[in-house]
């Protein structure tokens, strides 16, 4: 493949002068461009198969199979948990990665790190038999998936060029529902065991994750690390939103929109289960319809839009319209009384994220405050994927109880907080300059 050149322009030189790694400019990688495009895209499926397949069914299966009454709790409880420890990880992930001298490499240790995650999280998930196993099986998968969406995507932007990036970018951001589509996929023939519904997608991941490492050519930085500083530790949490307002405002549109996304993610399960009264062994089924919706649709429509973005340069107003049609998506899963009302709301969900995947990640990439460390910032930029979690999984209980009868909790008043979030992350992303 090809890579950014070794020319030292007076932009990267400026870049340079940022804690943490500087100048980093490697040869270009023997493999060609295409094989790291698909080791890339297959390790990312492999993460989001582990990370979606617990989020979605078997952390819901595991707790309510610790105790029925208070599955709903648990799950608020580890997911809020796994929230904070996210926002902490994404960062320092980042920052670790692109200050390393290993002679693995930058990003080779954490795909390794990130595999033996995978691992000991799916064999703690299946083995739990009480809640803070639960919880920490919960946080050793999240430490996974963390570390392994940081290098995939650091990796990206260290091997591809800026202007080549936008076909790659839309296939990576189809990782993760194409994860998702697979871990419930393999479920379908297990019902609610355990062992196979974790099992299958925790190797995947760990073995994508180890191809990667074993192939992409990830040459060991040249430059001696600088000295760490308190100022320096402090800075690996933080960008100037007042001199980097393009990145605080990509930062808050991407939190609102995902909390949207959360809102109907973190509580799917439970809803088809209290709302639509599935049986626990037919929940693996009625997921994957709803992940097949959402993969086709986004599969389908990603790659059109990409191109039709690249062709007319321009990004913002595709988000616009992508979070406009998540908010109709919600709107219609708060009114939906069964399984078929449902499936219908999760193709207009997943026609939004299609358009979404496909351009906001190649906005968010070009936005970036130190182009020649990306992992970093890469790393405080998935918060606002994340941090919804932590603030759904807060305010959901309030959302749910308001209105509750005996029937069950509020569903509805949740889904449509979600809609009107989604909604003004689309316009948030008006206000970024610097970008189209």
């Amino acid at each position: 493949m090809t890579h950014p050149t070794q020319r030292q322009s007076a932009a990267a030189t400026a870049d340079a002068s940022a804690p943490g790694i500087t100048g980093n400019q490697f040869p270009p990688p023997a493999s060609s461009r295409r094989g790291l495009v698909f080791l890339l895209v297959l390790a990312m499926v492999g993460a989001g198969a582990a990370q979606m397949s617990a989020a979605l069914l078997t952390l819901t299966l595991k707790a309510t199979e610790l105790d029925a009454a208070t599955a709903t709790t648990t799950i608020s409880i580890s997911s809020a948990v796994a929230g904070v420890l996210t926002l902490l990880a994404l960062p320092l992930v980042g920052a670790l990665s692109d200050r390393s001298r290993s002679r693995w490499g930058r990003r080779r240790p954490f795909l390794l790190l990130a595999a033996l995650a995978f691992s000991v999280g799916g064999v703690l998930l299946v083995a739990a038999g009480t809640v803070p196993l639960f919880v920490l099986a919960h946080l050793v998968i999240t430490f996974g998936f963390v570390t392994a969406n940081v290098s995939v995507i650091a990796l990206l932007t260290d091997q591809l060029p800026e202007d080549g990036r936008g076909p790659a970018t839309a296939l990576l951001s189809m990782g993760t529902p194409l994860g998702a589509l697979f871990g419930m996929a393999v479920a379908v023939p297990f019902g609610d065991n355990l062992v196979p519904l974790v099992g299958i997608p925790t190797a995947l991941a760990v073995l994508s994750l180890l191809a990667l490492a074993l192939k992409v050519r990830d040459l060991r930085h040249p430059e001696r690390r600088p000295r760490s500083t308190a100022a320096a530790l402090l800075g690996i949490f933080w960008v100037n939103p007042i001199r980097h307002s393009a990145f605080a405002w990509v930062f808050t549109s991407r939190m609102l929109v995902f909390s949207g996304v959360a809102a109907l993610n973190g509580y799917q399960a439970i809803y088809m289960l209290q709302r639509l009264h599935l049986k626990p062994s037919s929940l693996g089924t009625a997921i994957l319809m709803t992940v097949m919706l959402n993969a086709g649709i986004t599969m389908l429509v990603a790659p059109l839009i990409g191109r039709i973005s690249d062709r007319l340069g321009v990004r913002k107003p595709f988000i616009l319209a992508a979070a406009v049609i998540l908010g109709l998506g919600l709107v219609l899963a708060s009114t939906a009384s069964n399984l078929p009302m449902y499936l219908v709301a999760c193709t207009v969900v997943g026609l939004g994220q299609g358009v979404y995947f496909a351009v906001e990640l190649v906005l968010a990439t070009q936005i970036l405050p130190d182009k020649t460390n990306p992992a970093k910032d890469l790393g405080i930029l998935k918060i606002a994927d994340n941090l919804p979690v932590t603030i759904v999984s807060a305010l959901a209980p309030v959302l749910l109880a308001i209105g509750a009868t005996s029937a069950g909790p509020n569903f509805s008043a949740l889904f449509l907080a979600g809609a009107m979030a989604a909604v003004a992350g689309g316009f948030a992303i008006l206000f970024v300059r610097g970008a189209r």
